[in-house]
């Protein structure tokens, strides 16, 4: 019996063992039932990165798709499904799912390809332009129009579904609203052409000649849009600018400001309505004049500076007069034209220095302003190197500007008077014989100037020496200008003064007691100096002698005294023998 209820026993055992192996793979696959979703376009094509939503009850599983479409759920319990694609908050497809029963599904999500180009009223691309649709429930895409003026939106959900409606459709330039429509989307694809209210502008500021006018800035404003070209050539050109029809645009006001010396200068103010594209001339009040300056002779004045002002800018332009005193200008606005330049101060230069001016208004293309300016008085008082007025002196004033030369010659008093426009000049002096003395360059600004000449009567000393720099106390020295002897005197150590009128070439000859030249030298002075004569062959020893000869002298006294030394020996020794 005991043996029966064992072998029951085991058997029993084994049958349970066998149910749970039996049963262990239907749990498994329990635990691992999965679902694939791929979502396609309705053109079929996947959709990449798109949140699929899978729920039951109060569970919700998310995953995005793959590049192909798909989107994988595991470990899912079983039971009934609400697989539901979304995009932001719209739901673009949903489907009832059974899991297990249920592998693979496949949602098309309800999304349009929208292609839209941007043209302006010519039909030409306007890139740069922002662009969005914007669904009634706040569903919205925004992009920028390439420089085709395409854009291009893939994932647009149809207007049909919950939530989603009308869009709207807006275009943007430069923060103003150029576009407004309502469309729907309810196809795989969608275009459309926009023609957005832009226009091409070609604005031309000329004079009152008709002349462009070069280097300018133009400025276009109005209420929500601005705009700035600049160009040299006095023409710029304005792509894809808002109609004046569009509300918050309207009427443009325009200016264009011209560059010069003194930085830009406002010559066009004015206002227009543009609403369609146009090529237009802006004309300008600016007109031509020149400017005449004439001495108290009525002589014209050449290489003067004349310089403009306004009350819209000060030195804005300057000129040189030519030979005739003339200074054109060009483009000068008009004192009671379009952007009222006011009273014009026109002042003349001379080397920085102001010599005239004259306050007026400019009313006419054409006009010349005539300046008349008057030369200053200056006065140069030659002295020598001892502070001694140079009466008969010529001074000669080259202007450094034109090089007109002026002529003076001194009075006992060493002045020379002019009547000048003060500036830079060179100046020249020349002693009675004709002979340029000095030369310098200096500014001139009126009053007296003492101008002391160290090349005229200046002391010059020289000093004849030895070879060993010993002063000589024997011989004569003579000194030469030209073939004029200037001075003979004897050498008593004492150095020789004399005074020079002028810079000049001198012959320095060096005589024995017995007048015999022992040394010729030329030097050039043009100043107060002293100059040394160094006899090299010669030694002060008593009186002058040559080295040579007080070597030939020592060496024979030093030959004799060794010839009586040795007689001397010689005799001693014969003594000594005897």
């Amino acid at each position: 019996m005991r043996a029966m209820l064992s072998k029951i026993m085991a058997i029993l055992v084994i049958l349970a063992l066998v149910a749970s192996i039996a049963c262990s793979p239907a749990h498994a696959q329990d635990a691992e039932a999965s679902l694939t979703v791929r979502v396609l376009d309705p053109l079929g094509r996947p959709l990449e990165k798109i949140e699929v939503r899978l729920i039951k009850d109060s569970e919700v599983r998310k995953f995005l798709t793959n590049s192909t479409g798909y989107a994988e759920f595991r470990h899912l319990t079983e039971g009934e499904y609400v697989a539901r694609v979304k995009l932001d908050n719209v739901t673009l497809a949903e489907r009832r799912v059974s899991v297990p029963g249920d592998e693979l599904v496949e949602l098309t999500a309800l999304v349009s390809e929208v292609k839209l180009w941007v043209k302006n009223l010519d039909g030409g691309p306007v890139g740069g332009a922002e662009v969005s649709l914007r669904s009634a429930g706040g569903y919205e895409v925004r992009a920028e129009s390439d420089e085709d003026g395409a854009v291009g939106f893939r994932l647009v959900p149809y207007s049909e579904l919950e939530g989603v409606g009308s869009y709207a459709l807006t275009v943007k330039l430069g923060g103003v609203e150029v576009y407004e429509e309502d469309v729907r989307v309810n196809e795989p694809s969608f275009s459309k052409n926009i023609t957005a209210p832009l226009l091409r502008l070609r604005l031309t500021v000329v004079d009152l000649e008709g002349r462009p006018v070069p280097r300018i800035t133009v400025g276009l404003t109005s209420k929500s849009y601005s705009a700035k070209r600049r160009s040299d050539n006095g023409t710029v050109l304005f792509e894809n600018i808002p109609s004046s029809r569009l509300e918050g645009v309207g009427i443009y006001g325009i200016e264009a400001r011209m560059r010069t010396e003194a930085g830009d200068m406002l010559i066009y103010a004015g206002n227009r309505s543009f609403t369609e594209s146009c090529s237009l001339s802006l004309i300008s009040d600016l007109a031509r004049i020149r400017v005449r300056v004439l001495d108290e002779e009525g002589e014209p004045v050449s290489k003067v500076r004349i310089v403009l002002s306004n009350d819209l800018l000060a030195n804005f332009s300057s000129s040189e007069t030519d030979e005739e005193g003339v200074a054109a200008f060009e483009r000068v606005p008009l004192s009671q034209g379009m952007v009222k330049a006011g009273t014009y101060i026109v002042r003349a230069y001379r080397a920085e220095n102001l010599i005239g001016e004259v306050r007026r208004e400019i009313l006419r293309d054409g006009e010349t302003i005539e300046i008349r300016v008057e030369r200053g008085a200056a006065a140069i008082r030659l002295l020598d190197f001892r502070g001694n007025p140079l009466a008969g002196y010529l001074v000669s004033l080259v202007d450094s500007l034109t090089g007109e030369r002026y002529n003076r010659t001194t009075d006992e008093g060493g002045e020379a008077a002019f009547k000048i426009f003060y500036g830079f000049y060179e100046l020249q002096v020349y002693d009675p014989r004709g002979g340029l003395v000095h030369s310098q360059h200096l500014r001139l600004a009126g009053g007296k100037l003492d101008l002391k000449l160290k090349e005229v009567n200046f002391p010059l000393r020289v000093v004849v020496s030895d070879s060993f720099g010993n002063p000589l106390t024997s011989g004569v020295a003579e000194i030469y200008l030209g073939g004029e002897k200037l001075l003979r005197r004897r050498l008593s150590g004492e150095p020789i003064t004399l005074e020079l009128p002028h810079p000049a070439e001198l012959r320095i000859d060096i005589l024995s007691d017995e007048g015999e030249l022992i040394q010729r030298e030329t030097i050039y002075v043009d100043g107060p100096s002293t100059r040394v004569i160094r006899l090299e062959p010669y030694i002060q020893l008593g009186g002058l002698l040559r080295l040579e000869d007080l070597a030939q002298a020592i060496g024979f006294g030093v030959s004799t005294l060794i010839l009586a030394f040795s007689a001397i020996l010689l005799v001693r020794g014969l003594r000594r023998k005897g």
